[in-house]
């Protein structure tokens, strides 16, 4: 078993193994999930998702266990650069804090699966993330029904304190028919 996990903060991942590594990471976090659910997990196709790893607008917390990169969280504050969040909506419920750069996306935390278990890695790279943006930030985060009961229990959990919460809104997939589909 690995001795040692190192979390490392960057805004910009330059070297295209650790891309690719971390593509590979992303893309294969969701797969499992996306067979369970029609809402689509991990929205950023690779293009995409290379583009954010070298975007300094979004902060990467990479985790290694020892040399091994396994896992990576993404934070941003530049809300409209993530497609599927209306920035506007956060800018006139909180406009103090969005002028101050002080609300935030989470678009991403995702461990390599074979990791994951390890020492809760998961969840000292999400504490790290979360606790270093502060006291006075929002994060939003968006997730799917199918993971709504386990998530505000593994955030309480991983920051180890008190915060507050509140489900702004939700995305309801529904499918209608006349006779049942095979």
């Amino acid at each position: 078993m690995p001795d040692e996990i190192r979390i490392v903060e960057t805004l910009c991942v330059r070297s295209a193994a650790e891309r690719d590594r971390l593509w590979s990471i992303y893309h294969g976090a969701f797969t499992r999930l996306n067979e369970r659910t029609p809402i689509h997990h991990g929205s950023y196709p690779e293009d995409r998702f290379h583009e954010i790893l070298q975007d300094e607008d979004f902060a990467k917390f990479l985790v290694y266990s020892e040399e091994k990169l396994v896992g990576v969280t993404l934070l941003t504050n530049a809300l409209a650069k993530v497609p599927w969040v209306n920035a506007g909506y956060f800018e006139a419920r909180y406009p103090k804090r969005t002028r101050d750069g002080r609300v935030f996306f989470l678009p991403a935390v995702v461990i390599d699966p074979s990791f994951q278990d390890l020492r809760r890695i998961g969840a000292r790279l999400l504490q790290q993330a979360l606790t270093s943006l502060g006291e006075d930030a929002v994060v939003a985060c968006d997730y799917s029904e199918s993971l709504r009961q386990n998530l505000p229990s593994f955030v309480g959990r991983t920051l180890g304190r008190e915060f507050k919460g509140e489900v702004l809104d939700r995305l309801v997939y529904e499918v209608f028919f006349y006779t049942d589909p095979e």
